[in-house]
């Protein structure tokens, strides 16, 4: 029996052992994508780096020091909390745009911290201009206009009667004017060029109150799309991490996550049946199955219910049955005895299996897989300056 005095206060066993699942993150394929994507742009364009949601799921301190590191200036995050999270990571140096805008009240933050707040709205602007006359600061935002997306953004009517009010930007100390490309991974999409055209229109008139306001526009894929489309500053995010920015066309980036997950018992069927919730799959006398310690809690999606695939010893093994909160079952009937063992590895995400070749199964984009990842495995990181 335990006690409260023979509980122990230290575990003796390594986390690596504890868990269910490894993800590991390559931050040297992490630095040298970024570098492959700062060498695409115009030699002017400064290549920041979109770190929202815990940069995509892989970890915002590790993957912000190692693009800081390797000279990345400029940081992207969604909200103002991720912001000062990450200016306390990296220190005074780099820029942090917060791209949500900043919520009513939050002013003051955005400030003392040296937020960039992304503008969406004239209410946005009027706020942030109050705020910058009343406490006599010069503080920079980032204006946002609608080139078609029609998300975030000032429209054309709302813009147009800021700037031809005589104070409707007084107070504003713009670091850029900002749009987002709807469809820059698909680069035959005649809207990608409406867009480039509004957003050039926008950012001409823009420059006749504030001639210093530099340009963004460019995505990942917006990258990929030409010079035109670079303008000042580019913001890339999934591309970074490993997702290919340009469907249909051979991934140009490197790959930054492999996962693997853990065998807890492998099953050979006696009889023909069915596995898991539902009965979903049926099984031959003879079959083989493994299953492994991970599952929808940990971002593997039930959509990937009987479609997708990991890889153990070099072979391609279905996902069999449904995918249940904490477990998978995988068909390994073609893989050796000495290779399907207990305590063993397959893989979930690597070269082999990419985040694009998960999502495609999933019926989703690599962002939901990337930004699904639970919390539960055990992350190791490969250093910036060389893989380990």
């Amino acid at each position: 029996m335990f006690s409260a005095a023979s509980t122990p206060t230290r575990t003796q066993s390594r986390p690596e052992d504890r868990a269910g699942a490894i993800l590991t993150v390559d931050l040297a394929a992490l630095v040298e994508n970024w570098r492959i994507l700062k060498k695409k742009a115009a030699p002017t364009c400064d290549v920041g780096a979109v770190v929202k949601s815990d940069a995509y799921g892989l970890g915002l301190e590790p993957v912000a020091r190692a693009l800081h590191g390797a000279g990345c200036k400029t940081f992207y995050v969604a909200h103002l909390d991720g912001a000062i999270t990450l200016r306390q990571i990296l220190g005074p140096g780099p820029r942090i745009a917060c791209l949500n805008g900043p919520n009513k009240g939050t002013e003051r933050d955005h400030v003392a911290f040296k937020i960039i707040p992304v503008l969406s709205t004239p209410e946005h602007i009027q706020a942030w201009c109050a705020y910058a006359l009343k406490e006599e600061v010069l503080a920079e935002s980032i204006v946002q206009v609608d080139t078609g997306m029609h998300r975030l953004g000032l429209s054309a009517r709302e813009f147009k009667a800021l700037m031809n009010d005589a104070d409707g930007f007084v107070g504003l100390h713009p670091q850029m004017i900002m749009s987002h490309l709807a469809c820059a991974d698909e680069a035959a999409s005649p809207m990608n060029r409406q867009q480039l055209d509004r957003f050039r229109g926008f950012k001409d008139q823009f420059r006749t109150r504030f001639p210093d306001a530099k340009g963004t526009l460019a995505n990942s894929s917006g990258l990929f799309l030409g010079p035109e489309w670079h303008f000042d500053y580019a913001r890339p995010g999934v591309a970074l991490y490993g997702v290919n920015p340009t469907p249909g066309q051979p991934n140009p980036m490197l790959p930054v996550v492999n996962l693997r997950a853990r065998i807890i018992q492998v099953h050979r069927v006696d009889s023909p049946g069915h596995v898991g919730y539902g009965a979903a799959a049926s099984v031959p006398e003879g079959a083989k199955i493994a299953t492994v310690s991970m599952g929808y809690a940990d971002g593997y999606l039930r959509s990937l219910s009987s479609v997708g695939v990991g890889v153990l010893d070099g072979i391609k093994v279905p996902v069999l049955g449904r995918v249940s909160m904490d477990l998978i079952t995988f068909d390994v009937s073609n893989v050796p005895d000495s290779a399907a063992q207990v305590g063993g590895f397959i893989d979930i995400l690597s070269n082999v299996v990419t985040v694009d070749d998960v999502a495609k199964a999933a019926g989703t984009i690599g962002y939901e897989i990337l930004t699904s990842l639970g919390t539960r495995f055990h992350r190791r990181y490969l250093a910036a300056s060389a893989r380990i």
